[in-house]
């Protein structure tokens, strides 16, 4: 008697249709491969349903193509396409570690087809996940085409009814913002939010027409007499440069980064200092014009018509000599060498293309750090000799610490000291300890140059980047103190005292009202930081802006930080100093109620900030270089 009930559910499941058995076969590889690579994204609650829902949204796209073609021709037509978009959405949210929707598409689309974008991109596919997340799937086409999709054989009263199912499937749960691991809608949904949020971005532009605009004056901070020169300016920004471990050692003693630490403490730093975004152009537009990184667009590329007032212009005005040096041999990615000349740069510098310099110290994104400290200051030594009197405003950006850590030839990761670092982890650190070592030839060459002994000389991290501390590897996911807290250090010997300032936040949008603040230049300029050696006690949150995974907004005032979910609409609310895992929600209690308030204020910030940029209302003349 068992058997015939056993026959009789095997030929209810070989009834299933291709077009219904592949997607959902596909899904689950997929999501097995997710789990493998530390890649999923799990929710913090409920994600037992959220799995269902997810194969209930694959039923229900492939299920709903026969319900409404026509043809079975059409059908497999239709649903082939449909597949393939499928394989291609799963295959690039596994290759971006969950981050792939349409604001990353977006934002990315132009860099890809460049040469450094390309090789970020493939810098860790490989042949197996090709194979099995994509050349494979496809495979499965012959079978739609053994077992095509058939017409419904119900009545039509059924068939409407199933379409509805479909449809309060496909269209219910994204309205319940219930966010699901199929990527194909997912990918749809977000091309919707996105659009939206630009539409209601354009309609709030309204008030005062220029905003920003206000007169910075200098504050109390060290002075120097009207007759002695200006000192010379020097900005090293540190790619990929987490703050996460400075001052901290490995369980053998050995500190990460002995060089940079015992630099930092020279002059003023902060323990809580933060990128205002997660990617380096994002981090060089905050640092040198002072403005918080935009959400759905990049700066350099996006609002090429957007007139801004940045640091280095307003150098010039002041008899500075500018110049920007980078380790990339790529100064067309982001555009980067068209926004830099834009905002005042007279002298911009980019190592040699790869194919005209073969030698062992390119690779990479670029030169190596240590031989790309030697050449600038080379440089500088040609160019102050050539204008001796002319101070210099100096900013180099180096490039061997970069994702995915591991292209160094001599690179060996760090060893597995516990159990419980992943290999993410210690390519990370074995690449920050090395470019940590190189760091050591910057000093070297700034020390033993006389004519910049009184230089003020900034280091900053361009942006964070995760190294599974949360079991992120991938700085374009989440909003964890990891993927925005950077290293920062401003020495100026003799001017201003070595301070470690632990009890209140910044970011590098404070950079550039601190150098004007420092240089006693008194102009009118539309920076939205606050001068880091100001008596302020009132100083705003810092506004941090993930403008992937769904955009993830931010806003710390030590020790508070609130983020914002915007896709999922969620916030959560953490004590950094009781709880720096981020692991207790106190959004819910009444007793933090003031300071969710206030934080809720610069989220609102963000926002009119990227109207303001989008409406050309950040600086009412047009630039003058």
């Amino acid at each position: 008697m068992i058997r015939p009930r056993v026959g009789a559910i095997g030929a209810r499941v070989r009834s299933i249709p291709a077009s219904l058995w592949i997607p959902a076969f596909v899904q689950t590889v997929f999501l097995i491969a997710f789990v493998a690579s530390d890649g999923y994204d799990v929710a913090r609650n409920g994600e037992t349903i959220r799995v269902l829902l997810t194969y209930a949204t694959v039923f229900a796209l492939f299920g709903v193509i026969p319900l409404v073609t026509r043809t079975p021709r059409g059908a497999l037509r239709i649903t082939a396409v449909v597949f393939f978009l499928f394989v291609a959405a799963n295959f690039a949210r596994f290759e971006t570690t969950g981050s792939f929707d349409y604001g990353f598409v977006h934002a990315n689309f132009r860099e890809i087809a460049t040469p450094l974008g390309r090789r970020i991109v493939l810098a860790n596919v490989h042949l197996w996940e090709v194979a099995v997340l994509f050349v494979l799937p496809l495979a499965f086409i012959g079978a739609f085409v053994r077992w095509p999709p058939q017409r419904w054989r119900g009545t039509e009263r059924s068939r409407r009814l199933a379409v509805g199912v479909c449809l309060l499937v496909l269209v219910g749960v994204p309205v319940a913002r219930i966010r699901t691991h199929e990527s194909l809608t997912d990918f749809a949904i977000s091309a919707f939010r996105f659009h939206a949020v630009r539409r209601a971005a354009a309609a709030s532009v309204h008030g005062t027409e220029f905003p920003l605009v206000h007169e910075s004056i200098p504050s109390a901070s060290p002075r120097r007499l009207a007759d002695v020169p200006r000192p010379h300016v020097i900005l090293l920004f540190l790619e990929s440069w987490s703050g996460h471990y400075s001052d901290k050692k490995r369980p053998d003693g050995h500190p990460f980064t002995p060089v940079f630490d015992a630099h930092r403490r020279e002059g003023l730093t902060f323990d809580h200092f933060y990128g205002n975004s997660v990617q380096s152009s994002r981090g060089h537009f905050a640092t040198l014009c002072s403005l918080i990184p935009m959400i759905h667009a990049k700066e350099f590329v996006d609002i090429p018509n957007t007139r801004v007032r940045c640091l280095p212009e307003v150098m010039g005005e002041h008899g500075y000599a500018t110049s920007f040096h980078s380790a990339s041999d790529e100064p067309d990615f982001d555009s980067a060498d068209t926004f830099l000349a834009r905002i005042g740069f007279e002298d911009i510098r980019f190592a040699q293309k790869r194919a005209q310099v073969p030698e062992g110290t390119v690779w990479g994104v670029g030169v190596q750090d240590d031989v790309f400290y030697q050449r600038f200051f080379a440089g500088l030594d040609a160019t102050m000799a050539r204008e001796p009197g002319r101070p210099q405003f100096a900013v180099l950006a180096n490039a061997s610490h970069h994702y995915p850590f591991d292209k160094n030839p001599k690179h060996v990761p760090d060893p597995e000291y516990d159990g419980n670092s992943s290999k993410y982890q210690r390519n990370y650190t074995a690449s920050l300890t090395a470019a940590d070592t190189w760091l050591g030839t910057f000093f070297a060459e700034l020390d033993r140059r006389p004519a910049l002994r009184d230089a003020i000389v900034i280091l900053v991290g361009d942006h964070s980047f995760p190294a599974d501390e949360h079991g992120v590897h991938f700085n374009a996911i989440g909003s964890f103190e990891e993927t925005f807290h950077i290293g920062f250090s401003l020495r100026w010997r003799g001017h201003v005292a070595p301070q470690v300032v632990t009890d209140r936040a910044a970011s590098q949008i404070d950079l550039a009202p601190t150098i004007l603040d420092l240089l006693q230049i008194r102009t009118k300029t539309p920076f939205m930081g606050r001068s880091l050696v100001a008596a302020d006690d009132a100083r705003p949150p810092v506004p941090l802006v993930q403008p992937y995974d769904g955009v993830q907004l931010a806003a710390v005032q030590w020790p508070y930080k609130l983020t914002v979910h915007e896709s999922a609409e969620q916030e959560h609310l953490y004590d950094l100093a009781q709880d720096p895992d981020e692991e207790n929600d106190l959004i819910e209690d009444p007793a933090r109620a003031a300071q969710v308030a206030t934080l809720r204020q610069t989220i609102v910030r963000i926002h009119a900030n990227e109207d303001i940029l989008l409406a050309n209302r950040v600086w009412p003349l047009a630039s003058s270089r």
